[in-house]
């Protein structure tokens, strides 16, 4: 594909996407940027064309020129010398005898382009070609129940005109349509200023311009916007589930510590026997003659301080305890002047109840 054809392709689809736009706009919105300030009118009556002027509501009759003078443009240009044409409207009435009315029949589908097809069936429908007459119409009825269009049409060969036209030729003068108007005129053919075309648009392109800008600024940023706010609640339930992962693991901790403390108690409990029943595993192996002035149990030894009659005999009667081992003297045995008896310490090893039980199950490995 080449540039131009290119080019031409993006201008195309510019026309399309203005005219589509502009559909969009209310009626008011485009009668307002269309909306033209003065309206020249022009009214063939024999010879003379009778020239009045619309503008602000206000009709104001101007005066009368015969075409056929030489001097008639000049005359037209004083007449006309305070409108502008690029603001400027001109209707020219024309008269009965000279014009075509017919009502024909359409597809409904005709109605998106239907200047141009009205163009194309002009021969048909009419004795002139469409570049042999200016036309106007209106649609006059929708059937939708035949998909179909009335349309009311009304031409004037263009040189029955020709002749009011030339009194504005300088104007470059191009037919133009005003057709929807609740009160149109099939004898009123209107023109502007072909140079004034594009400038009778500016304000709906600009217009146009705005939307397309604002349209396309919407597509961009909703997206953004919806994504920012789902965003936004993922950040939401993220800090929820945080908060209560957090709560969770405070608690964990929580228990963990309790079950350490907990453990800790039951191997204090477990790893060594009971106070009561390591005193009464004493009283039943010590002999009689035996006295005890300290016993202290501590990080799994226990020390035993005191008297007796023969203490060297006391490490045998201990040794066969199921709570004790390795039960040795600490010191040397002293004699005790008071007492005469042998003063003694010894220290063993605790034994744990469950190595106790384990050694004297059945099942426990044999002594």
């Amino acid at each position: 594909m080449s540039a131009s054809t290119g080019l031409s392709s993006i201008g195309e689809f510019v026309r399309w996407w203005r005219a589509e736009l502009a559909g969009m706009l209310p009626d008011s919105w485009r009668r307002r940027f269309e909306r033209r300030h003065d309206t020249l009118l022009l009214t063939p009556t024999g010879d003379e064309v009778r020239i009045s002027r619309r503008g602000n509501g206000r009709l104001e009759q101007i005066g009368s020129i015969s075409p056929t003078l030489p001097d008639a443009r000049e005359r037209m240009a004083a007449i006309s010398g305070e409108m502008r044409a690029e603001t400027s409207r001109v209707e020219i009435t024309v008269p009965s005898e000279k014009l075509l009315t017919k009502q024909i029949q359409l597809p409904m589908a005709a109605e998106e382009n239907l200047r141009q097809v009205l163009g194309f069936e002009m021969q048909r429908q009419t004795p002139f070609r469409a570049e042999h007459v200016y036309f106007n119409y209106r649609i006059a009825e929708r059937r939708s129940d035949r998909q179909q269009l009335a349309v009311q049409i009304s031409v004037v060969p263009r040189s029955a005109i020709e002749g009011v036209l030339s009194l504005l030729d300088d104007w470059n003068l191009v037919p133009t349509q005003a057709e929807g108007k609740a009160d149109w005129d099939e004898s009123v053919f209107a023109f502007v200023p072909g140079d004034a075309v594009d400038r009778r648009s500016s304000s709906v392109h600009r217009a146009l311009l705005v939307l397309n800008l604002v349209l396309i600024i919407a597509v961009v940023a909703i997206p953004l916007v919806q994504q920012q706010r789902y965003l936004d609640e993922l950040h939401v339930r993220l800090d929820k589930v945080h908060a209560a992962a957090t709560t969770a693991s405070d608690l964990q901790q929580r228990i963990d510590q309790h079950l350490a403390r907990a453990r800790y108690l039951f191997e204090q409990k477990t790893g060594q026997p009971a106070s009561v029943e390591l005193l009464e595993e004493l009283s039943r192996r010590l002999p009689d003659d035996t006295w005890l002035f300290r016993i202290e149990v501590r990080d799994g030894k226990v020390n035993l301080q005191g008297t007796s009659t023969t203490a060297s005999a006391l490490i045998a009667g201990l040794e066969g305890s199921r709570f004790l081992e390795n039960v040795r003297f600490s010191s040397p045995v002293t004699q005790d002047g008071a007492s005469g008896r042998e003063r003694f310490h010894l220290s063993a090893s605790v034994i744990s109840p469950a190595s106790s039980a384990l050694a004297g199950s059945p099942e426990g490995p044999a002594s």
